[in-house]
């Protein structure tokens, strides 16, 4: 590869990832469709940027995060892997990389992998991301194990850490349900819900508590609320189980 080819690859991630940032502001402003249009529009140019020899650290690990939105897993994780080896990746950088590295593998359904990977990250230095991650990937690890002692220990610390960050309130919500607690789940739910209420998999718990109170109305309305949001691979329900409780809640009528 050529020095001009370098130069191409480069400015092919750069516009790419000026694309990623602005899909991403545009989803948290409820803009979805042009949120999603400016995503396909990036993959296009991160692809164009890795096949032209693009080796910037940030750009690689950029385009397997939007990769694990689209849930295609298996590639992000090569990113992240090639992204290790390239020349002069910081220390923050590898930080940032060994948390990706950890969501992929949970994606992938490797739990023990990705718990291992997030436990050193929060040796390196723990943040929101670790809390939030982690949090969850324990609660599903305890729903195949059935012993939830370390999930309750690492999510009461994540509170500690940040009692008012949505994605830790969620997991707190999920991990009570899990382990029966219906009321106090709805309790943590309803939390997140005020802080971020757009949040698609508190949604879907709200609707489900809902329904099983008899209040169907107020069900649907959340779930309509979720389907018109952003769902991504990154998220612990999915779009097909909003629209599976819908129909269910409604005899067949979902959307």
């Amino acid at each position: 590869m050529g020095f001009l080819d370098a130069i191409k690859a480069d400015n092919a991630g750069r516009r790419a990832y000026g694309l990623h940032v602005q899909a991403n502001r545009l989803y948290d402003q409820g803009k979805t469709a042009e949120a999603k249009a400016k995503h396909d529009q990036a993959v296009k140019l991160y692809d164009e940027a890795v096949k032209g020899g693009c080796k910037k650290a940030s750009y690689l690990m950029a385009y397997g995060v939007l990769l694990l939105r689209y849930g295609r897993f298996e590639e992000s994780k090569e990113l992240f892997l090639k992204a290790e080896h390239t020349p002069g990746i910081t220390k923050q950088e590898k930080h940032q990389l060994r948390m990706n590295f950890a969501i992929a593998q949970w994606k992938l359904g490797n739990l023990d992998s990705a718990i291992s990977q997030m436990k050193i990250a929060m040796n390196e230095g723990p943040n929101g991301l670790i809390y939030g991650s982690l949090g969850y990937i324990l609660i599903e690890k305890a729903r195949q194990t059935g012993d939830f002692t370390e999930a309750v220990e690492f999510n009461d610390k994540a509170m500690e850490y940040d009692d008012e960050d949505a994605v830790v309130l969620d997991n707190m919500g999920q991990l009570n349900l899990a382990m029966g607690n219906e009321e106090k789940a709805l309790e943590y739910f309803t939390k997140a819900h005020e802080i971020k209420p757009r949040q698609v998999d508190t949604l879907y718990y709200l609707a489900k508590l809902a329904a099983k109170k008899g209040d169907k109305a107020k069900a649907v309305e959340y779930l309509d609320t979720a389907l018109d949001g952003n769902y991504s691979a990154l998220c612990t329900t999915t779009r097909q189980q909003a629209l599976d409780l819908k129909a269910e809640i409604t005899g067949g009528k979902g959307r």
